[in-house]
């Protein structure tokens, strides 16, 4: 049966408005952490995108999430920090509770909307902080606008382009994943891989529901990323900044490399945690992190 454009545009209408839903039902469950705002902004091609703060200090926290998360992953360090710092985690196009965008989610605009967002949020000094896919866009982002009020990097447990390229990986890729029930078992068995402790039932389902939201084409143009896997560590030598490079140990020898070129950047290794450690030891992971912004301020 064929169905037309607009029946299609209808249906996920009403998906989306259905996941609207889901999502302010489970919003008093999760997000009732004091001092915890959601905000948004609008970028300037008109897409609202979400994002969360908390704190007033002087000193600025930017984080930028992963591959199809939304801002409130980083709910547990908004809550711990907001006493001494201002502390914003944002929601990517398409990501979290910001619009769904059906252009072309291609690299340079990724990187003009944490330029867009770092403008809205941090007119002044602020530390930037990556995880996994927004390692990558993080450091993109510092290459092509070179923001003079960076004081620092924090990047958390994905690939910066250094040592021996990763083993492919034998679980199926996102790319071979052809039916909705396909892609929602993969997405929720890669959501249940990135912890080791256990996560709250409306956690899980909140990441989840982000997760899906975007069409499957979405999800695979946000990894096709064009540049070669050296492009990342060149940027952080470049930049030479305080870094912090918190990691599982399968990044240990980028570790390794990423101190013998930059012997004052900091890398911590945290073999009890999964690929989200800042939620898996949120206390020991966010002593690390004053501990490394004592260093930088």
């Amino acid at each position: 049966m064929n169905v037309s454009p607009v029946t299609s545009a209808r249906r996920r209408l009403a998906v989306a408005a259905c996941w609207l839903v889901s999502w302010a039902a489970l919003l008093p469950a999760i997000a009732t952490a004091a001092g915890v705002e959601d905000r948004f902004f609008r970028t300037s091609d008109g897409v609202r995108l979400h994002y969360r703060q908390a704190g007033t200090g002087a000193r600025t926290l930017v984080f930028v999430p992963g591959w199809l998360m939304p801002a409130d992953i980083f709910d547990r360090q908004l809550t711990a920090l907001g006493d001494d710092f201002a502390v914003y985690s944002l929601s990517p196009r398409s990501q979290g509770r910001s619009d769904l965008y059906a252009g072309p989610h291609t690299a340079e605009l990724r990187a003009r909307d944490i330029d867009e967002f770092v403008r809205q949020v941090a007119p002044g000094d602020f530390t930037l902080v990556g995880w996994s896919l927004g390692v990558m866009e993080a450091l993109d982002y510092v290459q092509r606008f070179h923001p003079p009020h960076l004081r620092a990097l924090v990047l958390i447990d994905n690939s910066i382009g250094a040592g021996t390229p990763p083993r492919p990986s034998n679980r199926p890729k996102s790319a071979h994943v052809q039916t909705e029930a396909e892609r929602e078992a993969y997405l929720k068995n890669f959501i249940n891989g990135m912890f080791k402790t256990r996560q709250s039932d409306e956690f899980i389902e909140l990441i989840q529901q982000s997760a899906l939201r975007p069409s499957a084409e979405v999800a695979r143009q946000l990894l096709a990323k064009p540049y070669p896997r050296e492009y990342y560590k060149n940027v952080i030598y470049q930049a030479n900044l305080p870094t912090w490079y918190a990691i599982t140990p399968r990044f240990r020898e980028q570790g390794d490399e990423l101190r013998a070129h930059l012997p004052q950047a900091r890398v911590t290794v945290y073999p009890q945690a999964g690929h989200a450690l800042f939620a898996d030891l949120p206390d020991e992971f966010n002593a690390d992190l004053r501990q490394f912004l004592g260093t930088v301020y």
